[in-house]
């Protein structure tokens, strides 16, 4: 693969993307302050919806414009390999993604030290009652490290998964965001693992506070979970949850190759 090619790809999406009008950079923009300001004056937890929300809208954001004008196929015209096209998408996606989720764990680490939720609200100190709970297992800053992992894991797989969906079929990929006017429709059963993922995140931290009761073999599971978690400050399943992620975007990236080179454009 030629870097220099690889690049240009890269600049290349980059202005296609501020190109013209992008409704979904402006929405995306738009709940990231939201929930960034959530993150000063509530708990930094709020700030957890910003990874996620990256991961969801990053791929739609970046491609709007080529999928609104039916430009994919441009590419094949232009003396570049398809490797070379998947090679420079999935290193400006996940770059990207993994900058931004940078800078918003930052803020949150500012907010967590500043604790303006307590000055300036009444609002409840999760961090501080999860931590409290869990009798000196963390600290504050661990929970949150912690918490930014598997965020950042979650995020990742996501990303890298809506971009092979992408690459595999990007009329239905643009009909599923109402980008394009297609008839096409995504299935149901492709939003299923992001319900499901958003499900099990709200429904761990009803648990952990104490308002959902769990059974004793559920509790059992829970304890085996929280002593991992409790491992090395939550370092050690953070670094797990991380590497799980990096392995499974290079699955998808594999594959993205091997379907893409064989697609018919």
């Amino acid at each position: 693969m030629n870097k220099t090619t690889i690049r240009n790809l890269i600049q290349a999406d980059i202005i296609t993307m501020n190109g013209g009008k992008n409704n979904l950079r402006f929405t995306m923009i738009l709940m990231l302050v939201i929930f960034g300001s959530m993150g000063f004056l509530l708990s930094p937890l709020m700030g957890l919806y910003c990874p996620l929300m990256l991961s969801g809208f990053f791929v739609p954001m970046l491609f709007q414009n080529e999928m609104k004008y039916h430009s994919e196929k441009m590419f094949s015209l232009i003396p570049i390999s398809r490797k070379e096209l998947v090679t420079s998408r999935f290193l400006l996606t996940i770059g990207l993604y993994t900058v931004c989720d940078l800078i918003f764990y930052l803020l949150m680490l500012l907010s967590l030290n500043l604790k303006l939720y307590r000055k300036i609200t009444d609002a409840i100190d999760i961090i501080g009652y999860i931590v409290k709970k869990s009798e000196g297992s963390f600290t504050e800053l661990g929970f949150l490290n912690l918490c930014y992992f598997a965020a950042f894991a979650i995020g990742l797989i996501v990303s890298a998964n809506a971009l092979r969906m992408y690459f595999r079929d990007g009329e239905l990929f643009a009909a599923a965001f109402s980008i394009t006017t297609k008839t096409k429709k995504m299935p149901l059963k492709n939003y299923i693992p992001a319900i499901l993922i958003i499900l099990a995140i709200f429904i761990f931290f009803l648990i952990i506070t104490g308002i959902i009761p769990i059974g004793t073999a559920m509790l059992v599971i829970l304890q085996l979970f929280i002593q991992l978690a409790e491992a090395a400050n939550g370092f050690l399943l953070g670094a797990m949850l991380t590497a799980i992620a990096v392995m499974e975007a290079g699955y998808h990236y594999i594959c993205t190759v091997l379907e893409y080179d064989q697609k018919d454009l």
